[in-house]
């Protein structure tokens, strides 16, 4: 009898936000009394994955520890880790963070963590895909503005 193969999601939430010219990291500006960030790890923390790794800016681990994590009691998430100058550095940084093993089997879930609108329906749709293809990317069409 096989084992539940195991998912895990990062979360990449170390950007600047500096295109918006705001002080204040888009992934934690305040969104229906919320931070946006809380929404995606929401997300995956009610799905099917099973550990979650936050990537966050260098020297914001201790206050996602505290404001976000322990404020709204999420369970899944397993490590905080500083993310890098690129977005592919901070990716390294959150697969090099994982629990060894955890996701030998399963799958890795890459979410940027100041989009909020990920949802569970979403998550099984790529889940869907993924087992389909073995890879996914979701992609919204661009709207003119």
């Amino acid at each position: 009898m096989s084992e539940k193969k195991r998912h895990a999601a990062i979360v990449l939430a170390a950007g600047k936000g500096s295109r918006m010219k705001s002080d204040v990291p888009k992934q934690y500006l305040i969104l229906n009394g919320k931070p946006v960030l809380y929404y995606a790890l929401r997300a995956f923390e009610d799905s099917f994955v099973d550990e979650i790794v936050l990537v966050t800016g260098a020297g914001q681990e201790s206050y996602c520890q505290k404001e976000i994590v322990e404020k709204y009691g999420f369970r899944k998430i397993c490590k905080i880790v500083a993310g890098g100058a690129e977005r592919y550095h901070s990716v390294l940084n959150g697969l090099r963070a994982m629990e060894k093993n955890a996701c030998e089997d399963g799958y890795v879930f890459i979410h940027d963590g100041a989009r909020p609108f990920v949802d569970e329906p979403m998550l099984e749709r790529v889940y869907a895909d993924v087992c389909k293809y073995e890879a996914c990317v979701v992609g919204m069409p661009v709207k003119d503005s």
